[in-house]
C-alpha cells in the first residue's frame, strides 16, 4: 500500500514538474485567472512541489483548483494532457475538502 503511494506521488511528481515547466516557459503571458502570468502559475506548482518534496501534504489538494478541467490550467493555455494526468490522480487521491 505504501509501495503503491510512493510511486504515485513520484508520477505526481514528475507530471508537476513538466507542467511547471510549461508554464515557466509562456513567461509573461497573461493567463485569464487569479494568477496574473503564466509564469506565476508555474511558480506557484514549483512551491507546492518542493512542499510535497518536504513531506508536507496539506496543500496538495490546491492543485485540483489549478487542474480542473476549465480551471487555471486551461485558462493560462496548458497542455491537456497533462492536465488529464495531474487531475486523475489529484481528484481521485487528494480533492478539496
Amino acid at each position: 500500500m505504501e509501495e503503491t503511494k510512493d510511486k504515485e506521488i513520484h508520477e505526481l511528481l514528475l507530471l508537476l514538474d513538466k507542467a511547471a515547466k510549461e508554464m515557466i516557459s509562456y513567461g509573461n503571458q497573461t493567463t485569464f485567472s487569479y494568477f496574473d502570468t503564466c509564469e506565476d502559475v508555474g511558480i506557484y506548482i514549483q512551491n507546492i512541489i518542493q512542499k510535497i518534496r518536504n513531506g508536507e501534504f496539506g496543500e496538495i489538494s490546491k492543485l485540483w483548483y489549478i487542474f480542473a478541467p476549465t480551471s487555471v490550467w486551461d485558462d493560462s493555455g496548458g497542455s491537456q494532457e497533462i492536465a488529464n494526468e495531474i487531475f486523475e490522480i489529484v481528484n481521485r487521491k487528494y480533492p478539496p475538502e
